[in-house]
C-alpha cells in the first residue's frame, strides 16, 4: 500500500514538470537598466564660430569709376552765377568738360587761381570751402561736364587798388602737378593778393 501511494507522488511530479517548466519559460525577463545620458565633451573639430568686428575704415579713399582726370583732358569755362551771390560776394562757377576721348574720374577740390594779364598770381582759393563737406567721386565721359562753385567777395568792400583777373586757372591733376587748365575771365580783385575767393567741390553740372 505504502509503495503504490509512493509510485502515485512520484508519478504526479513527473506529470507538473513540464507545467513548472512552462511557467518558468514564460516567467518575464528581468527589466534592462536605463541608460545613463552622459553629456559628450565639445567637440574641438566643430567649434562655436565666434563673428568678427568689419573693421571702420574712417578715411576710406573713393572709389574711382575710371582713371583720374588729367588737366589735359578738360576744358574750363567760367560762368556768371548771380543766384549763387550773397552779401558783398559775386557767384559764379567754373564748367570743366572732358574734351578727351576718354572717360575719367574726379573728386574733391581743385585748385583755382586768378592771373593777370601777364600772369601774376592775383589770389587763389581760400580755405573756406563752400557746397557739400563730403563730396561723392564721379565720372565724365567724353563730352560730359562738372563743375565748381566759386564766390568771390567784391572788391569795393576793400581800401585797395583794384586790378583785373584776366586768367582763371583750375588744377586738376593730382597735386597740383599738372599745367593747369586756362579759361578767360573778367574779375576785379585787389593788386596786393587781399581778394576772398572761395571754392566748392567738384560735383556735376546743372
Amino acid at each position: 500500500m505504502l509503495k503504490t501511494r509512493t509510485s502515485r507522488i512520484a508519478l504526479t511530479a513527473l506529470l507538473m514538470l513540464p507545467t513548472l517548466a512552462l511557467m518558468g519559460c514564460a516567467a518575464p525577463a528581468a527589466a534592462a537598466p536605463e541608460p545613463t545620458l552622459v553629456s559628450a565633451p565639445p567637440s574641438a573639430a566643430t567649434p562655436t564660430a565666434t563673428p568678427t568686428a568689419t573693421p571702420k575704415n574712417e578715411a576710406a579713399d573713393p572709389v574711382w569709376p575710371n582713371e583720374r582726370c588729367q588737366d589735359e583732358q578738360l576744358a574750363a569755362e567760367l560762368v556768371e552765377r548771380p543766384d549763387l551771390s550773397v552779401a558783398n560776394r559775386e557767384g559764379f562757377v567754373i564748367v570743366l568738360t572732358n574734351v578727351s576721348e576718354q572717360s575719367c574720374s574726379y573728386y574733391g577740390w581743385p585748385g583755382v587761381l586768378l592771373l593777370s594779364a601777364d600772369g601774376t598770381l592775383l589770389t587763389s582759393r581760400d580755405d573756406k570751402m563752400i557746397g557739400p563737406a563730403e563730396p561723392e567721386p564721379g565720372a565724365l565721359a567724353p563730352g560730359e561736364s562738372a563743375q565748381v562753385e566759386a564766390l568771390l567777395t567784391e572788391v569795393g568792400t576793400y581800401d585797395c587798388t583794384p586790378t583785373t583777373a584776366t586768367t582763371i586757372r583750375v588744377l586738376v591733376t593730382s597735386d597740383g602737378a599738372g599745367p593747369g587748365i586756362d579759361a578767360p575771365a573778367d574779375l576785379q580783385v585787389c593788386g596786393d593778393a587781399r581778394s576772398d575767393f572761395s571754392g566748392g567741390p567738384s560735383i556735376p553740372a546743372s
